[in-house]
């Protein structure tokens, strides 16, 4: 029973711890803590949105936060460690923390879920919902839970902690609303999921191609033989003169005497020697 004593008093110690640091660096962005102990010290590591509001100036808030966490909760040499949070819209905790805040402003409820739902998912998480809780319409109005949801999320099963959880409270003059974001994170991988391999292509062997200047070079010899049978020398046709043209052609050549046909004189000269020798005789 002494041990079990031992374990139940650390447990409630570590609970009080998480819970005071919670609402001292609610305003810096405070995402969760983890308490290590070791042979000579304890470890306690805080991830932050913004360190250097924890640290504070020439960290004396660090040296605030050991003096209380020695004093108060009784931790033997304790060493604060902060770390910087690199992707505050991935984190439960911080997201829940902003959409608080901005509920206790008066800012519409609608508009703040839907503004943390498309942030996170920019930021490539594969699912992500926001569930409100408590008086969310205003004073005289009943208590009731709206979800806003998208992408994949588990809801039941071992699966569910492969999810990140964070919730906190919004004080408001009509009450508290409860805040709980629920994010599945980019590279998370669920026993469920069942990837299709596809079935390996046998290699056909490869088929013997003529390079392309040769076939161009054959398809262009083809071409010029076909042509070449194919087509007759074109003979040119002179232009046909004009009526005009005509007459200005008659009026311009030379006047040329008519002459006799080769015919006609080669028939007359034996007729003019047989009458010379008729002249003679008489």
């Amino acid at each position: 029973m002494a041990m079990e004593k031992h374990f139940i008093q650390e447990g409630v110690i570590r609970s009080e711890i998480a819970n005071f640091l919670k609402n001292e660096l609610s305003r810096t962005g405070y995402s969760g803590v983890t308490i290590q102990k070791t042979p000579t010290a304890t470890r306690i590591i805080l991830y932050i949105e913004k360190p250097p509001l924890v640290i504070g100036k020439k960290g004396k808030r660090v040296n605030r936060l050991t003096k209380i966490l020695t004093e108060k909760y009784g931790i033997d040499n304790p060493t604060i460690d902060v770390q910087r949070v690199e992707r505050p819209t991935l984190d439960p905790n911080i997201v829940a923390r902003r959409i608080a805040v901005a509920l206790e402003r008066g800012i519409n409820r609608r508009r703040i879920a839907y503004k943390a739902l498309r942030a996170i998912m920019m930021s490539g998480a594969r699912g992500a919902e926001i569930i409100l809780s408590g008086k969310i319409v205003g004073k005289g109005g009943r208590s009731r839970v709206e979800k806003y949801n998208e992408g994949y999320m588990k809801k039941a099963g071992d699966s569910l902690k492969l999810v990140d959880v964070g919730s906190t409270q919004a004080n408001l003059k009509a009450g508290v609303i409860g805040v709980t974001v629920k994010i599945v994170q980019p590279n998370t991988v669920f026993p469920d999921q069942i990837s299709v391999l596809e079935k390996p292509v046998k290699a056909e062997a490869p088929v013997e191609q003529k390079p392309v200047e040769e076939e161009k070079k054959k398809t262009r010899k083809r071409k010029t033989k076909s042509e070449g049978k194919d087509q007759k020398p074109k003979t040119e046709r002179k232009p046909r003169k004009t009526v005009e043209e005509k007459e200005e052609a008659i009026e311009t050549a030379p006047e040329q005497e008519p002459q006799p046909p080769e015919e006609k004189i080669e028939a007359e000269a034996p007729k003019a020697g047989e009458a010379a020798k008729a002249q003679q005789q008489t």
